[in-house]
């Protein structure tokens, strides 16, 4: 199996650890084929905790291609951001494009007339479908190649996986499919703790097993393995190993490497 991980991030977004360059260093000592850098992107000026567009021209984008040029010859290493979405930046989309491999989807921000509601406070069905028209809406751009965490709307939802969650579901993953993006499968929410599925056994948050039973009826779903690191160890772990297992047992596809 090839060691990849396109989900990465670095102090620049303040709440994680490193430079770029750390986390590539480390996936060569691991033995890694393929490492995508993909901070959280600069979005809303009053987003204080994210790195500004001074910082990701000349610090993160910087720090990323000297690693190329240093570190080309050992590993595959691609130039991300991830960002939410919504519709009035699309030229921004359209130029940030021109500077990177790839774009993730984290839509971790619901847009409610003029303010943002984060997205792990939902508790209502009423925004976890708002999260669904937004996250379709962004893929049906075509501006992104991962979805992270595409669950991450149960996270705070008070109520046992239902068949409203499962109807949202589908819709996520067949939008997923129509327009060829990976459906992130995430190590990190693998660190937040155990919930109960419908059936009354343990699961993630998310991952959350309900979710991705539903991504196993889809043979076609496209599915990535993503570590979501900020912390230079968690590039790969036991909780790692763990969620690769989770995978298996629900006999999912799991992409070793992207293709862009």
């Amino acid at each position: 199996m090839l060691k990849t991980n396109y989900h990465t991030h670095c102090y620049l977004c303040g709440h994680a650890e490193g430079l770029p360059s750390d986390y590539i260093k480390k996936a060569i000592e691991l033995g890694f084929s393929e490492i995508g850098i993909s901070d959280h992107g600069p979005l809303l000026p009053s987003w204080t905790i994210r790195m500004n567009k001074d910082k990701m021209e000349n610090i993160y984008f910087e720090d990323i291609d000297d690693a190329i040029n240093k570190y080309s010859d050992k590993i595959k290493i691609y130039k991300a951001l991830e960002m939410e979405y919504y519709p009035e930046y699309n030229d921004y989309y359209q130029e940030l494009l021109t500077k990177v491999d790839y774009l993730i989807l984290g839509q971790h921000a619901l847009k409610l007339e003029n303010s943002y509601f984060d997205i792990y406070k939902v508790t209502t069905i009423d925004l976890v479908y708002k999260y669904a028209e937004e996250v379709i809406e962004a893929l049906n751009t075509g501006y992104f190649k991962i979805l992270a965490h595409p669950e991450l709307f149960i996270f705070r939802y008070p109520e046992v996986w239902n068949d409203e969650m499962d109807k949202i579901s589908r819709r996520i993953i067949e939008a997923a499919i129509k327009n060829d993006v990976y459906l992130e499968i995430n190590v990190n929410g693998a660190r937040r703790g155990i919930v109960k599925s419908k059936e009354g056994f343990d699961t993630w948050q998310y991952p959350h097993l309900d979710f991705w039973k539903l991504v196993s009826e889809y043979k076609d779903a496209k599915i990535l393995i993503n570590a979501d690191c900020h912390k230079i160890d968690y590039l790969y772990d036991d909780v790692t190993e763990e969620v690769y297992e989770f995978a298996k047992k629900l006999n999912l596809k799991v992409s070793e490497r992207i293709e862009l």
